[in-house]
């Protein structure tokens, strides 16, 4: 198409606009239908739901994430218990069914059927037995117990034997006798002591014996 000229023989200056315009216009739109850089002056696409900065899904937390229990900071159980040392087995008598002599006597004893006694706890401050005998018991088995009761009416008797200057006879029981601490951790995982003292209980059926 011929451009219209000037006077001095130059292009229309509105013309030389129009044109330039129009040929832009016709370059975008065909690189747009040829695949080009259409997306040049497009708005970046929303991410995702539940998407990193990456654009990949974010994994979540398992349900019971936070569901634990409490734990002592340092593991240390907090509670307070029992501890028992130098435990061994022996003979738990009963006092009042205790009888001593020299070289060459014969001793006896006798006990009603019915009769009960008990074993010993020592410690710094007042304590309920029942806690170092649960705590016993737990150890060597429910037979340990603070007290027996004799189911049946029993005696017995002994020389006590030359070769001792002297020697005894008691109504008892086999049983143990230990040392106790009763205490607990503290946050630093330090044993504090709040009582201690010793214990000697009974624990099979009761018998006699003799030294």
């Amino acid at each position: 198409m011929p451009v219209p000229m000037g006077p001095n023989g130059e292009e229309n200056m509105n013309t030389l606009l129009t044109r330039v315009c129009a040929a832009a216009a016709l370059t975008a739109f065909l690189a747009v239908g040829a695949g080009g850089a259409g997306n040049a002056f497009a708005e970046d696409a929303p991410l995702p739901v539940n998407a990193d900065q990456d654009g990949h899904s974010i994994p979540e937390a398992p349900a019971d994430a936070d569901a634990q229990g409490s734990v002592h900071p340092d593991g240390c159980p907090p509670d307070p218990t029992i501890t028992k040392t130098n435990a061994k087995s022996t003979f738990v008598g009963d006092k009042s069914k205790t009888v001593y002599g020299q070289s060459g006597v014969t001793l006896s004893v006798s006990v009603a059927k019915g009769h009960t006694w008990t074993g010993t706890v020592t410690y710094a401050a007042k304590i309920e037995e029942s806690i170092i005998v649960a705590s016993a018991e737990e150890t060597w088995g429910g037979s340990v117990s603070y007290a027996k009761t004799t189911t049946v009416t029993l005696s017995g008797s002994w020389k006590v034997p030359a070769s001792q200057k002297d020697g005894w006879l008691a109504l008892g029981s086999k049983g143990y006798s230990f040392n106790w601490e009763r205490g607990s951790y503290n946050g630093g995982c330090k044993w504090i002591v709040s009582n201690h003292g010793t214990a000697k209980l009974p624990a099979l059926a009761p018998y006699i014996a003799h030294s």
